[in-house]
């Protein structure tokens, strides 16, 4: 009758220590309650059958080692063996009961998995392997079945949960379905016969095919001849030079690794940039030209100049559906101008610590801060009257083997010094020696070794300036230190700012109205975390920083300069690097045009991930080109009565056409391959485009090490492994470094000038550079002809098909490319102007790339538009100018 007693416990018999019986057994049971007394699915007998084979057969891992993994294993001791297993056939080494024993000797693990006589009783288990692939494919389906029981439960938990946020978690639930899922038992091969039956039927329906083409058509005809459209499966990687991003003006101070400053004119290529993160950032190129120029203006930061196409890298403040507090963003300046009050409350902009290698100094940092702040300029003596200080003092020179001197002055404050001198000929350590060595004395200034130390050396500095020199601003909870030097505060400041606090810095009147005696001074205020500076003086300690408001970020406004002089660079790794105030701060038209073709033309369902431009942008490119309507007219709204009609009668098969818009910025790889599941599911899409690579976010599981080419790789394996799972042809849109600009010649781009080009060419089935003569200056081709208006189409990289390069026409008013002739030009397009120029003056950086369009069916941003009444675009400053590729 026992069995038929309720149980409140996930195991039989044990009510509580159910969950906490001894592993001697080496069965899992710590695992996520199951629920209705059940044991959770296994196969321990099956799991000790295959150990066995594999143990006794050489051969037989290789039946199962894409199917099986250590967790699949339920029970532990059997986990820790398969996984001793692995790791002597991955070292080439023979498997069986010996060097499996001496491998679990090796890790500690021998007797966690009961001794050597359980591995031993495994191989007597079973004679042979001749069905370990079935068995192995029983315990993955069990292991998969424990996993979902796992996420199954965590779902009912947290759904259950009032403070749950509904969308976060289905966002959760869906990417733990994907991991579980993308674990699964792995496509096995095929044999001949099949695979030449499934050639054989690809033929003939290619037979029936009009005009050749085999793949999703780009409705550029030489194109489509060359290719014969995009293939299934494929990976196209479409490159172009960017707009000129990244640029700042002159004057403008960025920090070099070492802790220095450099303007950023003076900057080379090679020189190391301090990163975000605390890492270097190398120069890889020099940018210079001309552009429209723009303040920044931080509510609590330096102002600093950059052009339009700069990369602004923001923070957001609040939390909204997927979107969290602390999410970054990075924007070009020309977007940010687009958005909403709202949005641009959101997005501010931030600065970060930054953390140095420890230094040895030879004397202590506190003693440099109290020296600087209240010390005699010609010697080693220290003005106080506060216990505190006096107390340090004499710790101080006890550690030093000397002792404090004290020298008063009636109606003076007392000064001290730590000293003893030379005596009998034996010499002692001098402090007033040292400061002469590191040339302080009559020349008060933070030395280099003591400015980019150790964030501890930096804050016990810090500490002795404040309590020499520094005042706490009680109602505030700040800091406050005065300098009748400006070079002084700023370093102040900058040692502040190293350090992650906030600071201003500004000039005031002092006077002694006894003496008639007025001056300007230099007033450096420090608020944030400022607990952590590790002060002496009591009367100066600072509270925990208890406001909700995060000091490191800040509000910005844009203001319009001028065209001016920009200077810039492109740099490695994520390309984020440090101003002075330790602020960080960081090409669509042909495939619009080719999405546009085949999803208007052709009928073929598109899904465009717009990582660069918003929904909204991509549709107002989308109509001008379909309308032939001038985009500017498109941007500042300004349309005459014919042209609405033009508008309303040209795009009513772009509304209907099948092209689905995400503009999600920063997106992952695993919401890419979610999203596109499911629009493969249920819209049948046949192309994917990315626009583009380089902001797609990798694996966020931190086993990249920050190492940005790796990340890069990563990205490319899996949109490859994306267009060979749905069957369709990706493209990804990517990056030219700026190398192409200092070469000679006519500058057309290799394929070394890809940005990460190495994992990005090897796995791409197909590169295709876009290249505009005009843009660098050339007039005409080597036969003399008119190059204005053409934009080559080279492909550099074809693995089904030969290398030639096409030509296009693209009509810049219009944001649109075309067939060569099929396109007729009424009057020529304004003269080339400079480097700055793209295919004309009204081409974005973004819109390098683009092209016709489609329609959009985008996540958040679908156009509502009743009887056709687009009343969404032409939000974009009208002002905009637009660059090239």
């Amino acid at each position: 009758m026992e069995n038929d007693r309720p149980t409140n416990s996930n195991f039989r018999k044990t009510p509580y220590m159910g969950n906490r019986r001894s592993l001697s057994d080496g069965v899992n049971h710590m695992l996520t309650p199951t629920g209705l007394g059940k044991l959770p699915p296994q196969a321990i007998d099956l799991e000790e059958a295959v150990l066995g084979a594999l143990m006794i057969e050489k051969d037989a891992l290789s039946a199962v080692i894409d199917i099986l993994k250590p967790e699949s294993f339920y029970k532990e001791a059997n986990n820790r063996i398969y996984n001793a297993i692995v790791t002597l056939f991955g070292n080439a080494e023979p498997v069986d009961m010996l060097t499996v024993t001496q491998q679990l000797r090796k890790t500690g693990e021998i007797e966690m998995v009961g001794g050597g006589g359980y591995v031993t009783e495994l191989t007597t288990r079973v004679t042979s392997a001749a069905n370990i692939e079935y068995h192995a494919r029983v315990i993955a389906e069990a292991s998969i079945k424990r996993a979902l029981i796992t996420v199954a439960n965590e779902i009912q938990r947290d759904a259950y949960e009032d403070t749950t946020d509904v969308f976060n978690l289905l966002d959760r639930i869906e990417q733990s379905m994907f991991k579980i899922s993308e674990s699964n038992i792995r496509k096995n091969y095929a044999d001949m016969s099949t695979i030449m039956r499934q050639a054989l039927e690809e033929l003939e329906q290619k037979k029936n095919m009009k005009d050749g083409l085999t793949g999703v058509p780009s409705g550029f005809s030489a194109l489509d001849r060359l290719t014969s459209g995009w293939q299934r499966s494929e990976l196209i990687i479409l490159a172009a030079r960017p707009g000129m991003g990244k640029c700042l003006g002159k004057g403008t101070k960025v920090v070099m690794f070492d802790g220095t400053l450099k303007k950023v004119e003076d900057v080379q290529a090679g020189d190391l940039l301090m990163g975000d993160d605390s890492t270097p950032r190398r120069v890889l190129s020099i940018a210079r030209g001309q552009e429209r120029m723009f303040w920044v203006r931080q509510n609590h930061g330096i102002d600093y100049r950059v052009n339009e196409s700069h990369i602004l890298s923001l923070k957001r403040s609040r939390n909204e559906g997927s979107h969290q507090r602390g999410d970054v963003l990075n924007i070009t300046v020309r977007d940010y101008l687009t958005k909403s009050t709202k949005f641009k409350s959101n997005y501010k902009g931030y600065k970060v610590a930054v953390e140095y290698p420890e230094k040895s100094v030879p004397v202590d940092p506190y003693f440099i801060g109290l020296w600087l702040g209240d010390g005699h300029s010609y010697s080693s003596r220290i003005t106080t009257q506060d216990s505190e200080i006096v107390n340090y003092l004499q710790e101080y020179a006890a550690e030093l083997e000397l002792e404090v001197c004290e020298y008063t002055q009636e109606g003076k404050c007392a000064n001290y010094a730590i000293t003893k001198g030379s005596r009998g000929g034996r010499t002692f350590f001098s402090l007033q020696n040292e400061l002469r060595q590191l040339n302080l004395l009559q020349n008060k200034h933070i030395p280099a070794n003591y400015l980019t130390n150790s964030t501890a050396n930096r804050l016990s500095l810090l500490a002795g300036l404040i309590d020499s020199d520094g005042h706490f601003l009680e109602q505030s909870n700040g800091y406050e230190i005065t300098s009748k030097y400006l070079d002084f505060a700023q370093q102040i400041q900058y040692l502040s700012n190293s350090l992650g606090f906030r600071t201003s810095l500004h000039a005031k009147k002092a006077s002694i109205r006894s003496i008639g005696f007025e001056s300007e001074v230099y007033r450096i205020r420090i608020y944030g975390d400022i607990n952590r500076i590790p002060v002496r003086i009591l009367r100066k300690k600072a509270r925990h920083w208890a406001s909700p408001v995060d000091w490191r970020v800040t509000g910005i406004e844009i203001e319009y300069d001028k065209v001016d002089d920009y200077y810039g660079f492109e740099i490695d790794g994520n390309r984020l690097f440090l101003l002075e105030d330790m602020t960080v701060t960081h090409n669509t038209a042909f495939v619009v045009s080719a999405l546009r073709n085949a999803a208007v033309d052709f009928g073929q369902a598109v899904a465009i991930f717009s990582l660069e431009m918003s929904s909204v942008q991509l549709v107002n490119r989308l109509i001008s080109a379909e309308a032939e309507i001038d985009s500017e007219k498109i941007k500042k709204g300004n349309l005459a009565p014919h042209e609405w009609a033009q508008l309303h009668h040209k795009i009513q098969r772009l509304t209907e056409a099948p092209i689905f818009i995400d503009d999600t910025p920063a997106l992952s790889i695993l919401e890419l391959r979610a999203k596109c599941r499911r629009l493969k599911a249920q819209h049948d899409i046949q192309l994917v485009v990315i626009d583009y690579l380089q902001l797609m976010q990798g694996d966020t599981s931190g086993k990249m090490g920050g190492n940005r080419e790796q990340e890069i790789a990563s990205i490319s394996r899996a949109m490859k492994n994306l267009a060979k799972e749905l069957n369709v042809p990706v493209i990804a849109l990517s990056q030219l470094s700026r190398a192409v600009e200092t070469r000679g010649g006519d500058k057309k781009p290799q394929l070394s000038d890809l940005r990460e080009s190495g994992s990005i060419e090897q796995d791409a089935d197909m590169v295709i550079f876009l290249y505009r003569p005009e843009y660098y200056g050339i007039s005409a081709d080597e036969a003399g002809n008119s190059v204005s208006g053409i934009g080559e189409v080279i492909i550099a990289k074809n693995r089904s098909g030969s290398l030639d390069t096409v030509q296009l026409r693209f009509v810049g008013k219009y944001t649109k490319f075309a067939d060569l002739d099929a396109f007729f030009m009424p009057q020529t397009p304004p003269p080339f102007s400079g480097p700055s120029a793209g295919f004309d003056a009204k081409t974005s950086g973004a819109q390098t790339f683009e092209n016709q369009g489609g329609i959009v069916k985008s996540k958040a941003n679908t156009l509502n538009t009743p009887g056709g009444n687009f009343t969404n675009f032409g939000h974009i400053d009208p002002n905009q100018q637009e660059t090239p590729f």
